[in-house]
């Protein structure tokens, strides 16, 4: 990594548009040169607790950037600068994504902007996710990915730390040959926070059953379980229902990727446009229906209720889309591939939807019988 430049990146409200948002990145960066202060990430939207750390309501998937390149990416350096402007503080990653590339965009996307990625006040909380792939064997794999991940990221330390999914590949069980490692991972996910590799532990795509177990394993060892990242959206909440009221009883916070439905919520889909090919192969029977047993006119009827509330706040589909979530309690990464989109989605912060908003969308996504899921994770 590069010198973190000395600038000062100001906030904002979740109420400020793009076009304010983009003009501020705009100034900020004809200024630079002249301003001595260390960057700083000032004033969280919504700011709530997730571990140790204060993180803004909403944050940034890093998904959706290229995953072919460790550096010079200036669609990503605008993606993570606009949504600090806008008040962001929090992004997500993981070493599988482009092998370790994300995590590397990440840093450099960060030292571009003069943010220093850490756990304290007006740092960029940034969190990666342990791969648990069958070749890694013990809890000191777990802790040898962690050193790595911390290394691409340019930390000593990494504020969350996650497993990104549960020991579900096991390419012997067709043979009866299955050997799950999750405990094993566990006490490497210990290791980490007791090491210091790792502020804070997390898991992802656990369903009720695991995040009362590993809620468990850790509490026995005196460390709190930061979070539980999962699939949920306002088209994908009747799956997750347990595991919502699971991680409500055990007060862990629910980290939510996908609040987009893959781009069906953000009002950009319906039957004059169509996600290009290959995209429209799987998302045309959501957007049109007719086929495969899904109602003629798909998701039409939710659409059009997401746009009558978006039409009455003055607001876009996707921040209406994203605060659902942010309503419901969880915490939205929506990707983003460029600062434009990042500057819109985090106007989903710094505002909530009346219950009775709430409710109207909820009766819309229920009245159109089918969910949406891309994730592939089957919660247990």
């Amino acid at each position: 990594l590069g010198p973190r430049k000395s600038q000062v990146v100001s906030s904002c409200s979740g109420k400020s548009r793009p076009s304010l948002i983009l003009m501020r990145i705009a100034l900020t960066a004809l200024l630079s040169p002249l301003v001595a202060a260390a960057a700083v990430v000032t004033s969280p939207v919504g700011a709530r607790a997730l571990g140790s750390l204060t993180i803004s309501e909403a944050g940034l998937g890093t998904l959706n950037l290229a995953l072919d390149k460790k550096e010079n990416d200036e669609a990503a350096a605008g993606a993570l600068q606009a949504s600090v402007a806008a008040g962001c503080n929090f992004v997500d990653t993981a070493e599988a994504y482009g092998f370790g590339n994300s995590e590397r965009l990440t840093a450099w996307a960060a030292a571009r902007a003069g943010i220093k990625i850490g756990c304290g006040p007006g740092e960029l909380h940034v969190a990666t996710k342990f791969a648990p792939v069958p070749w890694r064997p013990n809890a000191e794999s777990v802790v040898e990915a962690c050193r790595a991940s911390a290394e691409r990221l340019g930390v000593e330390q990494i504020p969350l730390y996650q497993i990104h999914f549960p020991d579900l590949i096991q390419p012997l069980k067709a043979f009866g040959l299955e050997r799950r490692k999750d405990e094993e991972y566990w006490e490497g996910l210990a290791r980490c926070y007791e090491m210091g590799l790792a502020a804070n532990v997390g898991v992802c795509n656990y369903g009720p059953t695991y995040v009362a177990r590993v809620h468990a394993f850790l509490a026995a060892r005196g460390i709190p379980l930061a979070s539980n990242q999962i699939n949920y959206s306002l088209m994908y909440r009747k799956s997750v229902e347990a595991t919502l009221a699971k991680c409500a009883e055990l007060s862990v916070p629910v980290i939510s990727y996908f609040p987009l439905a893959n781009g069906l919520l953000s009002g950009r889909y319906d039957a004059d446009n169509l996600p290009k090919f290959p995209k429209s192969l799987t998302m045309k029977k959501y957007v049109v229906g007719g086929a495969d047993g899904f109602p003629d006119g798909g998701y039409t009827p939710l659409l059009r209720e997401l746009q009558r509330i978006a039409a009455a706040r003055g607001k876009s589909v996707p921040q209406v889309s994203i605060n659902y979530v942010v309503s419901k309690g969880a915490i939205p990464i929506p990707g983003a591939r460029n600062a434009e989109m990042a500057a819109a989605n985090m106007g989903a912060m710094g505002w909530r939807l009346s219950e009775a908003e709430v409710g109207a969308l909820e009766a819309a996504a229920d009245a159109i019988g089918f969910e949406f899921s891309s994730g592939g994770f089957r919660l247990e």
